[in-house]
């Protein structure tokens, strides 16, 4: 989904990668048992790391780290790459740079292990989770958590000195990596806890009867295992490429959302192609579906800078809104024209204050809610959103429609527990204030992301239950 992000991500890899080869160079002369099982765990990561790359660019499609066997291996390369670690101590004896490197690995495989059992439904330990969370942002995996899986591979110690003084100190940028990701993990510990803590303290209340839910599933990626989520609106997410067409519809109002087409994960466009793609595929999506509501570009002040190459100037956004507007009322002139943002800053106001001045250019705009750091809050940061967006519509006579246009987190990131009490928690905040109009839940299942409340075998977690009987007329 982060497609400028990539080169970080792939550096980090080719990288490590690169580390891991020249660590299992040995001077001694009969290396032979250290070097066969030493080639046989590169040969593993240099698999692992093709199943990284993939998903990384494999977009809405199932992550292939769904599959059991693929994540076992990522524990059992760490347990494997520890092995070496202590293979290569005995072999040269130990020093101290060796230390952060074994603490790596014990460290980052207890998280990825804990990763693996959390994406098949065991009740695992959120903090770990959360620590993982913070390290794959760290190594250039931005977001991950939100649009795919990514874990990390473990680093092998050198199994002999560096034999002159640029040598010495290329040796050291290995263990201080290592001791780098041992801190976070160590920092990372209290405000994981203290975050995971205010999960408790969530609202909770019956669903409004006036109030429209749904949650966000993917029609295109459905297969006969798949369940109807529940809720009042039906609300797909389509690439903007997408004919329409095959779809099973049922008769509930939908909510449209629109995303990048996963090509543009390998080869983006140009931000004017970009642009075209999305009215494009707003006018065409509209006149087969029929949306009740459709959003027809993603979040301007969130993913859209990132396709478009930098941030739109306000006004450039409200061009847009109009142009998409007038496409899509021409082919369903019952369709509304809706706007989400991800952010509370001084920008996002300017781009809700150009689409909402009259006459407005939007009938629908919200809010994305999701759970802040400790110092904002933890789960709470969606009440502060949410006050953020009452002050910018009160400046305006005749605001567009509010509605919370996504809301939910990673079970992967924050636990299970955690992901139903947050659901919970938005259900009840948006039934609590009669100026909202509908919310949408994010999302039923795991594909290409994590914030599923079905796993990616369609095996359902806590969430599912509660928003299911929260949900029940």
């Amino acid at each position: 989904m982060i497609l400028p992000l990539h080169g970080a991500f792939l550096a980090y890899l080719g990288l490590l990668l690169a580390w891991n080869v020249a660590a299992q160079r040995s001077a001694e002369a009969r290396p032979a048992r250290g070097g066969r099982s030493g080639a046989a765990l590169l040969v593993l990561q240099l698999g692992l790391t093709a199943v990284l790359v993939r998903d990384r660019l494999a977009g809405g499609a199932p992550s292939l780290l769904e599959h059991p066997a693929i994540a076992a291996a990522f524990p059992l390369a760490y347990l494997l790459g520890l092995a070496q670690n202590l293979g290569a101590l005995r072999a040269r004896g130990p020093r101290l740079t060796d230390i952060p490197v074994v603490l790596h690995n014990t460290g980052l495989g207890a998280c990825v292990t804990v990763a693996a059992l959390a994406l098949h439904g065991q009740e695992t330990d959120p903090v770990l989770l959360y620590d993982h969370a913070v390290l794959q942002h760290l190594l250039g995996s931005h977001l991950a958590h939100f649009s795919a899986l990514s874990w990390h591979l473990p680093v092998l110690a050198r199994r002999r000195d560096a034999a002159t003084p640029a040598g010495a100190l290329v040796a050291l940028l290995g263990p201080a990596f290592c001791g780098f990701v041992v801190l976070m993990l160590v920092l990372f510990q209290r405000e994981a806890t203290d975050v995971l803590a205010s999960f408790a303290d969530e609202p909770s209340a019956a669903a409004r009867a006036d109030l429209l839910v749904g949650v966000l599933e993917r029609p295109d990626a459905r297969d006969r295992s798949d369940t109807t989520p529940p809720g009042a609106l039906a609300i797909w997410e389509l690439p903007a490429d997408h004919d329409g067409l095959g779809l099973a519809r049922d008769e509930r109002p939908l909510l449209l959302l629109l995303r990048a087409p996963d090509a543009w994960l390998r080869s983006r466009p140009g931000p004017e192609a970009v642009q075209a793609a999305f009215l494009e595929g707003a006018e065409r999506l509209a006149r087969v579906l029929q949306p009740a509501l459709l959003v027809p570009f993603p979040e301007p002040d969130g993913e859209a800078p990132l396709l478009l190459g930098g941030g739109l100037p306000a006004e450039e956004w409200r061009a847009l809104h109009e142009r998409a507007g007038e496409r899509v009322r021409a082919v369903s002139p019952h369709t509304r024209i809706a706007a989400r943002l991800g952010g509370t800053g001084a920008g996002s106001r300017r781009i809700f204050e150009a689409l909402a001045r009259a006459p407005a250019v939007v009938d629908v705009a919200g809010p994305r809610l999701h759970p802040g750091s400790a110092a904002q809050g933890g789960p709470a940061f969606a009440d502060t959103t949410l006050d953020a967006w009452r002050e910018w519509r009160a400046g305006l006579d005749q605001p567009p429609a509010l509605w919370v246009l996504a809301a939910g987190l990673s079970p992967q990131v924050f636990g299970a527990r955690a992901q139903a009490r947050f659901a919970d928690g938005c259900l009840a905040r948006a039934s609590a204030d009669p100026d909202i109009e509908g919310l949408v839940l994010v999302a039923w299942r795991d594909r290409g992301g994590t914030l599923g409340m079905l796993g990616p075998r369609g095996t359902p977690r806590a969430a599912a239950a509660l928003v299911s009987r929260r949900l029940r007329r």
